[in-house]
């Protein structure tokens, strides 16, 4: 009974272990970017999750260093939780996340501004980043977004979970699209016309 006690711990210590294996996620950085601005290499670095599919990472922290090519273990977050993230305990932190999203989706749309895009998104949460040209308008821009506009859920943020690297973000903010004014216009027009007819004929019934 005893031997059978034990067979049965020791293959569930076994299951609790491959599953967090399994689930163990690990940033693979494998190129650095193609750019250059004030010295520091800028945009996105190349590399996988967990040797999937090759994506773009981009660096939100200025302060600390990571070395390429790396590998190391990393929580994944979105924006719906960013309780583990380097700097979630940051003041209005979700918001600076959201701004991060945001220059980072305007880094696609600006290829030509990829140097001070980079810098504006590290100084929103690294404060002590340089002073580059540039970099302070796509700060006042980012900061000057109204988050309920835009679509973040293609925002993914790697924080490294037992090494001191960098934290890096995929994806990027877009802009939800506007509310077409045309149906909105036809259903009122319509309402008005139902009314008009159901009051007129309301009048004929009173007459008679």
């Amino acid at each position: 009974m005893k031997r059978t006690y034990l067979s049965f711990f020791s293959f569930c210590f076994l299951c609790v272990f491959y599953i967090g294996v399994v689930h163990a996620d690990t940033i693979n950085l494998t190129g650095l970017p193609s750019t250059t601005y004030s010295g520091y290499y800028v945009g996105g670095l190349t590399g996988n999750i967990n040797g999937g599919y090759s994506m773009q990472f981009y660096c939100d922290d200025f302060a600390t260093t990571t070395y390429v090519p790396s590998s190391f273990a990393v929580a994944i977050n979105n924006l719906s939780d960013i309780s583990q993230t380097k700097f979630g305990g940051t003041t209005d932190a979700l918001l600076k996340y959201q701004q991060v999203g945001w220059l980072l989706g305007e880094m696609a749309n600006h290829p030509a501004e990829v140097g001070p895009i980079q810098f504006a998104a590290w100084s929103i949460l690294t404060p002590s980043t340089p002073a580059v040209p540039g970099a302070s308008e796509w700060v006042a821009a980012a900061r000057g977004i109204n988050p309920a506009n835009y679509d973040f859920s293609s925002v993914r943020i790697y924080t490294a979970t037992n090494t001191k690297n960098q934290e890096f973000v995929s994806g990027g903010a877009h802009a939800l699209p506007e509310p077409n004014v045309l149906p909105l216009f036809c259903l009122g027009f319509f309402a008005l016309f139902l009314y008009t007819k159901i009051t007129r004929r309301t009048a004929v019934v009173s007459s008679n």
